[in-house]
């Protein structure tokens, strides 16, 4: 095995979305602990480039969207080898490639074969003889899942590069909260983020509209939030009015986002990146979590989820994931209430207060 304590230039291939990117920086903080002088360059898709700046951890990026990958636009074959030529002038002593075990890194290991870089290390169920210099045997989810940001902090432990297991990652440079001008919350302000990617993790119309109109009625500042306005996001505030419901979806930038919710007392969220920016920053963050990716609960100690299940038509076809699925038990899953929920939210809550509490006593 390599020294990877040796290098001085690192490339770092995570190519998927923005909250992806936010619990792999549990790692990077580890890598950049471990080797301090290491000059790190990310490798990342258009979606998660914008949350690089507040990582802390990052000293370079290029962009690349993967033609293996589900995002919103995919690089041309001309494309990648530029990319591959870019790489190569760049002198790497060592690529780490990070993945999800449902994803196949091949492709990204072999770009970084293909650029000449001398150290190679990723996760892989099957032999990849000489595309990797240091190859981890995967073992998820055949027998064994374990959370995202453990599986990541385990790629170092395995490279000898560190051997934490408990840092969790953080995000930095925080901004003020100035350009969004809210009005000053009467009692607690909630974020409230209904907007995700994919259809088979939205939560119903009518649970959004009840649980929305039963957080004004708790008197609650309520800040709606999301990337683009659409029919969904309209139908779920259709006939709300309060001056307690503020809408700013379609308004937010990555920066803008991160000051509301640094200055707001509590999140609930369905299984999207605000889902882990609320993590990162220790706010109590519910997650209305549809069953997708066990392994990317939210993780903070102010956070809970409620798992809920996809319809089978619209669920993965990816044998990988629908393994995992077979695996769940029904009782995991129940179908969303609003009850349901303003209990887990109230519950979390008062858990967060009272460790409050026991930290003011500390200090």
């Amino acid at each position: 095995m390599s020294n990877w304590k040796e290098c001085k230039n690192i490339l770092v291939i995570r190519l998927d979305n923005m909250g992806d990117l936010i619990m792999n920086n549990a790692a990077l903080q580890e890598l950049k602990f471990a080797i301090p002088d290491c000059k790190v360059t990310l490798l990342a898709s258009e979606m998660a480039i914008p949350i690089i700046p507040f990582l802390g951890t990052v000293d370079d990026y290029m962009q690349y969207e993967a033609p293996w990958m589900k995002l919103a636009g995919q690089d041309s074959a001309e494309g990648t080898e530029v990319l591959i030529n870019e790489i190569r002038s760049r002198q790497f002593d060592g690529c780490l490639i990070f993945n999800v075990y449902s994803q196949n890194p091949m492709a990204a290991i072999l770009l970084a074969f293909l650029a000449g870089i001398p150290r190679r290390a990723a996760y892989m169920r099957e032999n990849p003889y000489s595309l990797l210099t240091d190859w981890i045997p995967d073992k998820e989810p055949l027998f064994q899942v374990k959370h995202q940001i453990t599986r990541d902090l385990d790629l170092l432990r395995h490279l000898g590069i560190s051997y934490a297991s408990s840092r969790l990652p953080s995000l930095k440079n925080i901004p003020q909260m100035v350009s969004l001008n809210l009005p000053t919350a009467k009692s607690k302000r909630v974020v409230l983020n209904y907007d995700v990617s994919e259809e088979k993790r939205r939560i119903a119309v009518k649970i959004a509209q009840e649980l929305t109109q039963k957080l004004i009625d708790l008197d609650y500042q309520v800040v709606l939030i999301g990337k683009n306005d659409s029919d969904y996001l309209r139908a779920s505030r259709q006939n709300l009015s309060s001056s307690n419901l503020i809408n700013l979806i379609g308004m937010t930038s990555i920066a803008d986002l991160l000051a509301l919710l640094q200055n707001s007392d509590a999140v609930i969220t369905v299984n999207t990146a605000v889902a882990h920016i609320g993590c990162a920053l220790a706010k109590p963050t519910l997650v209305l979590y549809a069953q997708t990716n066990p392994q990317h609960i939210p993780w903070s100690q102010d956070s809970d989820f409620i798992l809920y299940p996809v319809r089978s038509t619209m669920r993965s076809k990816n044998t990988i994931n629908t393994f995992v699925d077979k695996q769940s038990k029904p009782s995991q899953n129940m179908a969303l209430r609003t009850d349901i929920i303003l209990q887990k939210f109230s519950v979390l809550l008062a858990n967060a207060a009272q460790q409050q509490g026991l930290v003011q006593q500390a200090d």
